[in-house]
């Protein structure tokens, strides 16, 4: 039992927020995609973006990224790193550029949307409104997410 207990929790890992820069971004969020439930974390400083999805202990098993433009996703049992946005049975690869550009542009979201955004309610911290309820669509899928037990630094 202890092996086991050893393995499990070797396999997983724990929350880190993104290198803070600037305005900073953490808390909880979340999502919904094709009839399906997911939780986590979420930091967003400059541009990067860390989620990561928790498991029912709370441990994180995946983690999408965007680092200078580039979107993976980081599975923490195998530790391998993932270009293709797929991971169980959530497809985001059609969401890629989309991602990045609300990464980059997080704080002015609010007032400036994108195509394929739907933003249902923003929230004023620290001064900057910033979108705790929206929708990111695709041709068949959407995806929404609600952020959560947010706090803003910088």
């Amino acid at each position: 039992m202890l092996i086991f207990l050893l393995l499990l929790i070797g396999g997983c890992t724990t929350f880190k927020p993104v290198a803070h820069k600037g305005k900073t971004i953490n808390g909880t969020f979340e999502a919904n995609y094709g009839g399906k439930d997911f939780e986590g974390f979420f930091s967003l400083s400059g541009g990067n973006l860390r989620m990561d999805v928790i498991n029912a202990l709370g441990f994180s098993v995946y983690g999408l990224y965007v680092k200078g433009g580039d979107v993976y996703v980081v599975d923490y049992q195998s530790n391998k790193r993932y270009e293709d946005l797929r991971f169980s049975d959530v497809d985001l690869n059609s969401y890629k550029a989309l991602i990045v550009g609300i990464s980059e542009n997080f704080f002015g979201l609010c007032r400036n949307g994108f195509k394929d955004l739907v933003i249902l309610k923003c929230r004023q911290f620290k001064g900057v409104y910033i979108p705790v309820d929206f929708i990111l669509r695709s041709k068949n899928r959407r995806l929404r997410i609600r952020l959560l037990k947010v706090n803003v630094k910088g």
